[in-house]
């Protein structure tokens, strides 16, 4: 009997350290996040949440026209980040081009960042340009740090209105919303 009692009272004490251990895993998986620590750049930073204002960002797009938060017109706009690097991202630019085409109110609906060095970067540009605003900028650069996109594709639909511009959503059926509506 004596060693059944052990048994059980060795048993609760694995259950209470394994309980502990448990808790603290998940406290670190909180913090960190699956792709690394909160904020640190290409370690998976948080995103942008619906319902967030966007924060504060200026940059200059190919066409020579000032890109910011307060430039985006009244309504509904689409900012889609893409990096000619990334295999996803050339296969979803024919998608994005052929929505921002038919997007109404033109190509200042549309604002593509497009992450990587200006060479490599020509064919994005070239395809996007009579479209969508397009922005060059190297990773990290200030929309990506502004709006904490590190991974791409990324798309971010926003809604301004009387100056003040909110994230409303993450995922962007390109293909879907492109037909007629």
């Amino acid at each position: 009997m004596a060693a059944l009692t052990a048994a059980v009272v060795l048993v609760g004490i694995l259950c209470v350290l394994d309980l502990l251990l448990t808790i603290g895993v998940i406290k670190k998986l909180r913090e960190y996040g699956p792709g690394g620590p909160m904020g640190a750049p290409g370690k998976g930073m948080t995103p942008l949440r619906p319902g967030e204002e966007l924060p504060a960002f200026t940059a200059v797009a190919e066409d020579g026209a000032r890109v910011s938060p307060s430039s985006l017109p009244d309504g509904w706009s689409l900012i889609a980040f893409l990096s000619p690097n990334c295999a996803p991202c050339r296969t979803k630019l024919p998608e994005l081009v052929a929505y921002a085409a038919a997007e109404p109110g033109g190509r200042d609906r549309t604002l593509a960042v497009v992450v990587g060095e200006p060479g490599e970067c020509e064919r994005f540009v070239r395809e996007l340009s009579p479209v969508a605003r397009v922005v060059v900028e190297p990773k990290g650069g200030p929309v990506c740090a502004a709006l904490r996109v590190d991974a791409f594709p990324t798309t971010l639909r926003v809604h301004s209105d009387q100056g003040r511009t909110v994230v409303t959503g993450h995922v962007v059926d390109l293909a879907r919303e492109a037909s007629p509506r």
